[in-house]
């Protein structure tokens, strides 16, 4: 029997490497194990395309000196986490954040120093930011030029909401008041109009031009692509290829919900088994009732490790919980259907 293993982080508790290494131990002499680390386009793009690191100065989302790295994949592409310079954990939360202040900035200088560098593609995993500036500070960073001609620059986005929605939709989530909200949304407004003049392209209406405050909807207007940050990641591992090799497919994450199926790495992992009509196993530390129906209704299994094992102990404990999960529902698993 061929295991497939693609799951997401259970935030704050598990790494997908631990994850991996966790049902190679449960399902290794039953089954041969292949495990890949796999992203959406937020944090954990960098993890999964496994480059070579680069580190550069810049600026975090409050214009702080720090030195954050980028990568370089064997065939020239790099990769740019834009958390890795302006994202909201690395200033500590949303309870030291300014949620107007916050900038791009020093993601447009990575996304600069990897093109002066040679990069030939550069991918932007946009998600896990402190900012809604509508990427304007990127764009201050990028120079006068933007993205020069000729670059390639692909904006990796985990989410599906339009550039002036960002504001509601996550500023809140940032630190924001109603009242800075209603800013922001101004500003976001003001910042399109901007963008259309200079570029003669609208990101209003554009889906996914909203992930990372609006960073998207700016790379999309000076050129670049916009693609759902799984589709890239799933190109450059080869993911239909092992998925169309595999028995079954495991994939997990702390919190399964109806987000779970908007672009993210649980939803489109199980939609690409059922394209290659591939059973699929679905791991939670805890799953909502409407998402459990929904993984029912397409005839993924699911574990839910809370239920089974109590939250505490599969939040304290949750390696050791994923891997006797998977050992209890693998005695079913005499043969591949």
């Amino acid at each position: 029997m061929r295991v497939l293993v693609l799951p997401d982080k259970f935030r704050g508790t598990l790494a997908s490497s631990e994850f991996i290494a966790a049902a190679r131990s449960a399902l290794s002499s039953i089954a041969d194990v292949d495990g890949r680390v796999v992203s959406d386009g937020g944090e954990g793009l960098i993890e999964a395309l496994d480059g070579r690191p680069v580190e550069t100065g810049t600026v975090d989302a409050l214009m702080r000196p720090i030195t954050a790295s980028y990568s370089v994949l064997p065939g020239g592409d790099a990769v740019v986490e834009m958390s890795r310079a302006s994202g909201l954990a690395l200033i500590g939360g949303p309870e030291h954040n300014d949620p107007v202040a916050a900038s791009t900035y020093g993601t447009g200088i990575l996304i600069r120093e990897a093109l002066e560098r040679g990069a030939r593609r550069v991918v932007v995993g946009c998600g896990g930011s402190a900012t809604t500036d509508g990427g304007m500070g990127a764009l201050e960073a990028l120079g006068p030029r933007g993205i020069p001609t000729g670059a390639s620059v692909v904006a990796a986005v985990d989410v599906r909401t339009t550039y002036l929605d960002a504001a509601e939709e996550f500023a809140p989530q940032k630190g924001a008041t109603p009242a800075q909200v209603a800013f922001l949304k101004r500003r976001l407004a003001g910042s399109a109009e901007l963008l259309v003049g200079r570029y003669g392209r609208d990101p209003r209406g554009v889906p996914g031009s909203g992930a990372a405050g609006g960073l998207s909807g700016m790379l999309w207007a000076a050129g670049a692509e916009l693609v759902e940050g799984f589709t890239v990641v799933s190109g450059y591992l080869g993911l239909e290829e092992l998925v169309g090799a595999a028995d079954l497919v495991v994939t997990g994450e702390g919190m399964v919900d109806e987000e779970s199926f908007n672009g993210k790495v649980v939803g489109e992992v199980l939609a690409l088994a059922a394209r290659y009509a591939k059973r699929c196993l679905v791991v939670a530390g805890t799953v909502t009732k409407d998402a459990r129906e929904r993984l029912e209704e397409e005839g993924a299994e699911v574990l839910d490790l809370s239920a089974d094992f109590g939250m505490e102990r599969s939040i304290a404990h949750a390696q050791e919980c994923v891997s006797l999960g998977l050992s209890r529902v693998s005695r079913s698993w005499a043969r591949p259907s």
